[in-house]
């Protein structure tokens, strides 16, 4: 498998089924405003409501292969293993599918993922144990706390100052290295303080 972030602003993700994964897999195309299509006769409460919001559009019905036609990503989420067959070959080449009951079949599958604002840490194991990855992830949870969110904004910030304001070299990679201490991940005073003397 080839690690990829992908960015689906907009994009049409087309979700077959509107059941507990289904309605997971969701959750998580919202945070990345992906253009959330559901084919299923029923859905959550959970999903009713984005419906209701219009953060999703619902078509109540079963599935047609024509549904998958002009999706940039497709997932099968119904708890019927011919149906999520019938989505995979419905699809064309170059869509992106992901059957959720056969992950070796699918094109991608979605990892756990630590997220502290730009830090993005995606677990796999590529199916092999998705408990380990689940566990790995609050291992990680527990070493990349809250803060690193700030400390991030901080970094981007320094990052860019030193590259547009120090033009030697050496000096410039000095501060870059120098911004990687947990001196300035733990101390707002500190990085405002560096960020002010950037020269």
């Amino acid at each position: 498998m080839y690690p990829i972030m992908l960015k689906i602003e907009q994009k049409r993700v087309l979700i077959v089924g509107g059941g507990k994964v289904a309605t997971q897999k969701i959750d998580k195309l919202l945070e990345q405003n992906a253009n959330v299509c559901v084919v299923s006769p029923t859905i959550t409460d959970t999903l009713h409501n984005y419906v209701l919001n219009g953060q999703i559009q619902w078509i109540n019905r079963t599935f047609k292969q024509e549904d998958t036609k002009d999706a940039f990503l497709v997932i099968a989420a119904t708890n019927n293993r011919s149906v999520n067959e019938l989505v995979k070959k419905s699809c064309s080449e170059g869509q992106l599918i992901n059957v959720v009951d056969a992950p070796e079949t699918s094109d991608f599958y979605n990892m756990a993922v630590v997220e502290r604002g730009e830090l993005k840490i995606a677990i796999s194991t590529e199916g092999a144990s998705p408990t380990l990855a689940r566990k790995i992830k609050r291992d990680l949870i527990e070493v990349f706390d809250d803060g690193y969110e700030d400390y991030l904004r901080f970094l981007l910030k320094a990052r860019k100052k030193i590259k547009e304001t120090v033009h030697d070299e050496e000096r410039k990679n000095y501060l870059l290295n120098e911004i990687m201490y947990d001196f300035y991940r733990k101390n707002e005073v500190e990085r405002e303080r560096f960020l002010e003397n950037i020269n």
